[in-house]
């Protein structure tokens, strides 16, 4: 229904919000980006649709327009003058009759007219006179949009407004409630509030009502009509001011830079970041200096050399002699650390260049002049807030610079009365109207209910009037539809047929015109064809007509040799006088028929075949015709005539036919065989010399022949089709039969579902034709008496073979019992023979259970081999193992084990990384405080603020990921940015290539290390620290990827060898799970640990000088004198000693050992290596090798080896403690020998020998050649493993068709970090514009205003389900596969429950009784709702539910699948489809494999925990150690007495602190008083509810401490305590609360007094901890 306000309905009794409209213009500036522009609502129409039928619509109806309990205050409407309507309202007055609905329960005329006219009498009684519309005024300003809503008209006092308490008017009943208050306000409508004074359009930020109004106002009765709602925005809009006087600012300095450079900038909010690069700046100096080139540096990216632009501009304000005072530094702008000041140096420079006349025109002022959305208000004032920076004053400037001020403006002209009225009412003419419509609006409502209080008394018979009526009307429309109905079937048949008939004979006569045509077109077709085929026939007789030539030649010999050989044993027993006979009379035959078959043929063969076709199509025609008319007249008595009929005849047919061949079968097959004899020979005598006569002529003969021999099969066909037409009629009958029956059969199980509301309809239908149909039936009885009688006698004979049958029947029922019986007796004697078996097992029950055991372990053993190691596995054997493809419990648990842990897992891996980054920056500030670099402040807000609580970083080991899905958390637009988001990391995890150009942006870009370090666990952290295997997979895909890119941009080996990638450090981060550190530990184990660290008597220094210093210092060790050697000597010196010699030599020995120790070992335990590594090392080497294919191949190995070497082996080996190859440190004798081995080992990798720069280690060049050899055998075996592929089991769509999709654990922070980095690089990594990645980019829109959206989500991890975007990436064979996954899954339970030699005997099977109770009893085990049981094959996505198939339907199903299986090539049933049991035994095999790789990744995630909450604990004990520090440092602080402040006497504090001192209350650290008020001057005081600015000098603030961190804040009214204003403030709240940005802090009870956060925390910082300014 409408919502018009004069629309009866419930609705409009209650509210009419709706039933006004708002329409006023928005206010823009000259260019401004947030201009707004709100549109007036469109107007609705007063239009009302709505069927009501019989008393249901009326019941509805009536119950919503049920009046209120009390119907409204009848007293006098409000008078209000001198206002006027909206022009929806037309004057004619029948427009207010327009808006009613016309029901069929109420709506006569005369209640239209009665409210017409009461409608009327009622607005001009209570509306009065209406005032013209005058234009509306068009107001700029931050406050624009508030100044409609002041309005000037006569006051309503309280007493006439209390009377609209029950209107149903919202706005009427508020007004009402105001009024009952006991306030001084009035309603009355006031003109707008002034502006302030020197700022044109800037509102006066005051009270409305205050008690401090101008005492004018008061006098003239003029109050704020919509005070609360301009002061509640007002409130609003108040936190806000700095940033808008700011940004208008900032507009000023755009247009004066834009008239100075003639360029447009950057929109207002974003002028800040466009004026970091200089450029802006460079061009004002190049606007002065328009003969000098100037040299600006350009470039879309910021750079350090976009400084030289800002020298340019610093060089030109000292040639200008702007004074220091108003400069900015180089970082204030390019590091954005004071902008205001920027943009102050502007202002001050344009007030400059006018006092000089360099411009002719002044700076803008633009405050109250712009508008800008709320969040850029509110984003600019948080900017504002974080920098931190005092806002310089930019009032008064042109006053500093000696320039005149502008001239006042004229005064306005007075404005008389008349002018004061029609001004106002234009102001306030929406209100007004709105008033008016609302009062008109309850004035036609309470009519409207005085007009339903009359038909709700007459309800009763106003129902009972609508109910005759409505059943009248139904009855006399039921029989016309009747009626109708009868003589449109009439109409409709005679149409029909004479359409039907008019069809039949316009086609006839078509065709009959077309005769001759369709006659010679089939004529041509049939030639067409037949050459065709003879052409076809031709060319494949010539392709192989040598070989078919020998062919038909022997074929044709041996069948021609065999039948003359039957012939002649058939026919050698017959008389020479019937051999002559037959001779003569058949070669007389044949002869006469050929010849006068040649004959006629060759004369009349066009036309013979002519006249033959026109017949046939002349006869089918008319026969089709012909029978179709009869068949419709007479189709169901002609079928059973015809049936029975020929059914009779057929068999009698059959009958004599079969009767007389058996009695002259003999003579018959004799006389057969002797004609067929003399026939045969004679015929293919003639054949030869006919043939070889009519030689040339024979191919004519054959074509004619060929065609009359089709001609006959043709026609033999059509007659075969005639002759069997009534076995078709007949079956066609029995499938009419059928369907009908299941039509029947659906009907009735139609109405038996509506068969309530259908029995009354047919009882009284019944009823009626019931008795029509008695009426006849006793008028038909009474006229086919002689009938009926027959009838009844043919009837009762039915019925009696029909009771015959039945006793039959029963006879044959008892059958089963008989069956049963004879069971029983059987199964008894069974049982007897069992218990004889069982007795003598249970003699002898030792020896059967070992002969079982050791049979059955056998058969075990043997059916497990083969199917391990067999090709082709038995169906048996495979039965025998289906379960191991089930997931049990144990595995379900292990499963939600390993996906806790991995949480885990990556929430302490982040929280470490937090932790380490805290440790590490609280390191640095309390090094930067002992050298008084700080104050002690900054390192306790350091502390505080690092996520919240500082010791919750390490402590808190839950996860703490929610659902980011969760309702009450998100709304539809952000649940969207997180789907997307979850498509984004998709894509990024799946398709490398993006990544990967982003890696190499990285380098080409030279991002610092900081920055690529954060990239680093960034980058791990989207692939999940690597935890799962799918996770690894795709991480070495990326990296592999990334190593391919890069190499594929480098111009030679060289090149690649000397880059820094960033993907060699992602790798670096990827080799530090716990399964490398095993690895590391069993490899490098015994060298280091062995070898070196227990080892403590060895040395490998191979310096020969430090040798012999060594030499010389132990000498003077064992001796105690002094050696008499001279340490002071060369090298080459030094080598000559014997001692040193041998020492060296020993020396170079042990390196030697050692070395080769380490390459056994590394031989040995290569086939351990983590896969990942010698995967990406194969990757490496086959991308170079493709690069440069010129290169030498062992070369490129060498390097590839080389690379393993430096950035996976040597880092293990250089610092085992930290690769968990040894548990303890090392000492530096340690670390020596270590460095010494790596060495060597090092010069072996690089493929070189020492040279010069190691000259005393070149003895050990033979040995590194020989190494180098052994060394390139280990790299080729270390690249030979098979693709990612294949190790992981997994491939590119995987994911697109799996069940249980990918999760990713992630901070909300690193999202938006990946979405920035992704946005800012997306036109690198996907230059297609198309791409999918730009399409999601473009959907997910602005990081920065996600992260303000999706920041409630959740603090910490979330977990994203990652969901495939790619639509057009399809597996091509995903449809194949999926439908040889659902075929396993059927065999498996097909072979269950049947048993057979291979798998077709077992699908060809039939289905027994006990094969659907096997399947029942299977369904209720594995495949029911509550089954824990989990199958194999549950995991792949199907449509399939097997639980509710029957055994049959399986089977079925799984046939159908093996056949398009083997269409498709996957399956042949040469084979007996041994591929699919081949395929389930591969699955079972691998099965083992993956449950071992289930508990390898947990026990590598139980290692990885560990090795995290060792390295928590660490950080634990320093983060202990240095809070420990800060605490005792404040404590020291707050304690320390220093010097006593001298007070001057009698003032506040002075008074304050004898009082404490006389009442013995000091506090232990200090207590200090202010006056409000003086806290309010400073800022620090924001507002006080109940208490104005001129009562906060009588009103006292108290600050105290008498414990450490703890403040009491107490305020007073003089010497008397204020109740409820005490507070006790800790510092950590503080502390915390300005971390958080939180501007504002409220106290005492009620939150009635704000203050600001950072200037009260100024004040107590410098008070008590004696922190400076």
């Amino acid at each position: 229904m409408s919502s018009d306000p004069f629309l009866p309905s419930r609705a409009s009794t209650v509210s009419s919000v709706g039933s006004s409209g708002y329409s006023y213009a928005g206010a823009g500036h000259k260019r401004g980006i947030s201009e707004t522009s709100p549109t007036r609502p469109p107007t609705r129409e007063d239009t009302c649709q709505s069927d009501m039928t019989a008393a249901g619509g009326y019941k509805s109806v009536r119950q919503s327009l049920r009046p209120l309990p009390q119907a409204p205050n009848s007293s006098p409407a409000v008078a209000v003058s001198k206002t006027h309507s909206l022009q929806r309202y037309s004057d004619d007055p029948n427009e207010a009759t327009r808006n009613y609905c016309d029901g069929p329960a109420y709506t006569p005329s005369d209640i239209h007219k009665h409210l017409r006219d009461q409608i009327n009498t009622s607005i001009v009684h209570s509306a009065g006179s209406v005032t013209p519309r005058k234009p509306k005024s068009h107001k700029t300003g931050l406050f624009a949009h508030t100044s409609d809503f002041g309005h000037q008209g006569p006051k309503l006092t309280s007493p006439e407004l209390t009377t609209l308490k029950k209107s149903s008017t919202p706005y009427l009943r508020t007004l009402s409630k105001f009024a009952q208050n006991e306030s001084n306000e009035d309603f009355s409508i006031d003109s707008p509030a002034p502006a302030v004074a020197g700022l044109s359009g800037r509102r006066q930020l005051k009270r409305t009502g205050s008690v401090r109004g101008s005492k004018s106002s008061t006098m003239t009765g003029v109050s704020r009509g919509s005070a609360w709602a301009e002061s509640n925005w007002m409130e609003k809009q108040r936190q806000f001011l700095q940033a808008y006087e700011y940004l208008c600012h900032i507009g000023e300095a755009k247009e004066w830079v834009e008239d100075i450079i003639h360029k447009p900038l950057p929109p207002i909010v974003q002028l800040e970041e466009a004026l970091r690069d200089g450029v802006t700046l460079a061009e004002i100096v190049q606007a002065f200096y328009p003969g000098q080139q100037i040299r600006i540096f350009r470039h879309p990216k910021l750079q350090f050399r976009h400084s030289d632009n800002i020298a340019l501009f610093f060089r030109f304000l000292a040639d200008m002699e702007l004074p220091e005072l108003f400069r900015f530094e180089l970082i204030d702008l390019y590091e954005k650390k004071n902008i205001p000041k920027v943009i102050y140096c502007i202002h001050a420079l344009s007030w400059l260049l006018f006092r000089k006349g360099l411009v002719d025109f002044r700076i803008g002022n633009l405050v109250g002049q712009l508008e800008f959305e709320h969040h850029e208000l509110e984003e600019m004032q948080r900017g504002l807030d974080r920098a931190g920076v005092s806002m310089p004053s930019f009032a008064g400037m042109g006053a500093s610079f000696g320039a005149e001020l502008e001239p006042p403006p004229e005064p306005d002209p007075v404005e008389t009365e008349d002018q004061r009225i029609a001004r106002e009412l234009s102001v306030h003419e929406l209100t007004i109207t709105d008033l008016q419509s609302q009062i008109r609006g309850s004035l036609i409502r309470m009519s409207l209910g005085n007009m339903m209080q009359g038909l709700w008394d007459s309800e009763q018979m106003l129902i009972d009037f609508q109910s005759i009526t409505r059943g009248k009307w139904a009855r006399e429309i039921a029989q016309y539809k009747l009626s109708m109905k009868q003589s449109a079937v009439k109409v409709q048949s005679a149409a029909r047929g004479f359409i039907v008939r008019e069809t039949e004979r316009r086609r006839e006569k078509f065709w009959r015109r077309k005769e001759d045509q369709v006659v010679v077109l089939q004529s041509l077709a049939r030639g067409r064809k037949a050459r065709l085929e003879k052409q076809h026939v031709l060319s494949l007789v010539r392709r192989e007509e040598h070989g078919v030539q020998h062919l038909q030649a022997a074929i044709k010999g041996a069948l021609e040799r065999e039948r003359l050989g039957v012939q002649y044993e058939e026919t050698r027993s017959a008389a020479v006088t019937v051999n002559h006979l037959q001779a003569a009379i058949r070669g007389k035959l044949v002869r006469k028929k050929i010849v006068r078959d040649g004959n006629l043929l060759r004369q009349a063969q066009q036309e013979v075949i002519q006249l033959q076709a026109a017949i046939r199509g002349i006869l089918i025609r008319k026969k089709i015709l012909r029978d179709g008319q009869r068949l419709q007249q007479a189709q169901q008595e002609i079928i059973q005539l015809q049936a029975s009929a020929r059914a009779t005849v057929r068999r009698g047919h059959i009958a004599q036919l079969i009767d007389s061949l058996q009695r002259a079968s003999g003579k018959w097959c004799s006389l057969q065989s002797r004609s067929r004899g003399f026939l045969c020979r004679e015929r293919l005598r003639c054949l030869r010399t006919h043939m070889c006569q009519h030689q040339k002529s024979i191919g004519i003969l054959q074509a004619i022949l060929r065609a009359m021999l089709l001609r006959k099969d043709v026609s033999r066909t059509k007659s075969l089709l005639g002759d069997t037409a009534t076995q078709t009629v007949s079956f066609q009958a029995r499938v009419r039969g059928f369907l009908m029956r299941r039509r029947y059969l659906a009907i009735t199980q139609a109405l038996q579902r509506q068969e309530s509301p259908v029995t009354t309809l047919q009882a009284f239908m019944r009823g009626y034709i019931g008795r029509q149909h008695h009426g006849h039936l006793l008028e038909a009885l009474a006229s086919k008496f002689l009938e009926i009688v027959q009838l009844q006698s043919l009837t009762r004979a039915m019925l009696l073979r029909s009771c015959l049958g039945t006793v039959l029947a029963q006879l044959e029922d008892e059958e089963p019992f008989v069956a049963q019986l004879q069971t029983a007796i059987r199964a008894n004697l069974v049982r007897q023979k069992f218990a004889e078996k069982q007795r003598f097992f249970k003699s002898n029950m030792e020896k059967v259970v070992k002969v079982q055991s050791f049979v059955r372990a056998r058969l075990q053993g043997e059916a497990y081999k083969s199917l391990t190691s067999g090709n082709n596995p038995p169906v048996g054997t495979v039965k025998n193992f289906v379960h191991l493809l089930n997931d049990s419990d144990f595995d379900f648990d292990e499963e939600v084990e390993f996906e806790r842990l991995r949480k885990t897992v990556v929430q302490h891996v982040r929280q470490n990384e937090m932790a380490d980054q805290y440790i590490t920056q609280l390191d640095i500030k309390i090094a930067l405080l002992v050298k008084n670099k700080i104050t002690l402040d900054e390192v306790v807000k350091h502390q505080r603020h690092f996520g919240g609580a500082a010791g919750s970083l390490l402590t808190n080991k839950e996860i703490s990921s929610k659902d980011p899905f969760d309702l009450k958390a998100l709304n539809k637009n952000s649940r969207r940015k997180l789907e997307h988001y979850q498509e984004l990391f998709f894509l990024l995890q799946t398709q490398p290539q993006y990544l990967a150009r982003i890696f190499r942006r990285i380098r080409e870009q030279a991002t610092p290390e900081k920055e690529c370090e954060r990239m680093k666990h960034l980058m791990m952290g989207v692939f999940g620290y690597a935890q799962k295997r799918r996770e690894e997979y795709y991480l070495i895909k990326l990296i592999t990827r990334s190593l391919k890119e890069e190499i594929d941009h480098c111009a030679s080996v060289q090149d690649y060898v000397r880059s820094n990638f960033f993907w060699v450090k992602l790798f670096g981060a990827y080799i530090k799970s716990p399964r490398d550190r095993k690895y590391m530990r069993d490899m490098l184990g015994p060298v280091v640990k062995e070898s070196i660290v227990d080892n403590p008597e060895l040395d490998l220094e191979s310096d020969p000088m430090q040798i012999y210093l060594s030499a010389i210092e132990n000498e003077e060790l064992r001796t105690g004198q002094r050696s008499q050697r001279n340490p002071d000597i060369p090298r080459e010196a030094a080598i000559r000693d014997p001692e040193t010699k041998r020492t060296f030599i020993t020396h170079l020995q042990d390196l030697r050992d050692i070395a080769d120790q380490f390459f056994l070992c590394l031989e040995e335990q290569l086939h351990k290596m983590p896969f990942g590594v010698r995967y990406i090392a194969q990757q490496m080497f086959q991308a170079l090798t493709n690069r440069f294919p010129n290169d030498d191949r062992d070369h490129i190995l060498q390097l590839t080896g080389h690379w393993v070497w430096r950035n996976y082996l040597q880092p293990a080996l250089t610092e085992p403690e930290k690769f968990g190859v040894i548990d303890r440190g090392l000492s530096q004798e340690h670390k020596r020998n270590i460095s010494e081995v790596s060495k060597v080992i090092a010069q072996v990798a690089a493929g070189r020998v020492f040279g010069s720069e190691n000259v005393f280690l070149q003895p050990l060049n033979s040995y590194v050649g020989e190494s180098i050899e052994r060394l390139s055998e280990i790299w080729s075996c270390l690249i030979d493993v098979p693709n990612a592929e294949a190790q992981f089991d997994i491939d590119e769509f995987n994911d697109l068709y799996s069940r249980t999709k990918p999760t990713l654990y992630i901070k909300m922070a690193d999202i938006f970090s990946v979405h920035r980095l992704i946005a800012s690089e997306a036109s690198f990594i996907c230059p297609n514009r198309d791409d999918i990645v730009q399409e999601v980019i473009h959907e997910l829109g602005s990081a920065k205003h996600n992260e303000s959206e999706l920041m409630g989500v959740s603090t910490s991890e979330i977990c994203l389900t990652l969901n495939p975007k790619l639509h057009e990436a399809e597996d091509p064979d995903a449809e194949v596969k999926a439908l040889f996954m659902e075929t396993k899954r059927c065999i498996l339970y097909i072979i269950r429950v049947q048993s057979g030699g291979d798998l077709m005997e077992i699908m060809v099977k039939p289905i027994t009784m006990e094969d659907e109770d096997r399947w029942a009893a299977l369904i209720h085990d594995e495949l029911s709702a509550g089954s824990r049981k989990r199958g194999a094959y549950t995991e792949t996505n199907t449509l399939m539910d097997m639980a509710s198939m029957s055994y049959a339907e399986l089977k079925r199903t799984a046939l159908e699948n093996i056949l398009r299986l083997e269409k498709a090539g996957r399956l042949t049933r040469h084979n007996r489809y041994q591929d699919l049991l081949n395929a389930i035994a591969v699955d079972i095999r691998t099965k083992h494999r993956r449950r071992v790789q289930r508990q390898r990744e947990l026990e590598t995630v139980r290692l990885t925990l560990a090795r995290l909450n060792d390295q928590a604990v660490y950080l634990e004990g320093q983060l202990k150690t240095y809070n420990d520090y800060i605490e005792q440092a404040m404590v020291t602080l707050q304690n320390k007495k220093g010097k006593k402040r001298f007070l001057l006497p009698f003032t506040k504090q002075w008074d304050h602190e004898r009082e404490l001192a006389r009442s013995g209350r000091v506090p232990k650290f200090g207590s200090f008083k202010y006056s409000a008020q003086d806290l309010a001057n400073r800022g620090i005081l924001i507002s006080w509810a109940g208490y104005n600015e001129r009562q906060y000098q009588h009103i006292d603030l108290t600050v105290s401490s008498n414990e450490v961190g703890v403040f009491m804040l107490e305020g007073s009214n003089g010497p008397i305590a204020m109740p409820g204003a005490s507070a006790q403030v800790p510092l950590d709240d503080l502390l915390q609360a300005q971390f958080n940005n939180t501007q504002v802090m409220e106290f005492f009870d009620g939150g009635g007094m704000r203050v600001n956060v950072n200037l009260f925390l100024h004040l107590i910082m410098r008070k008590f901890y004696k922190d400076k300014e």
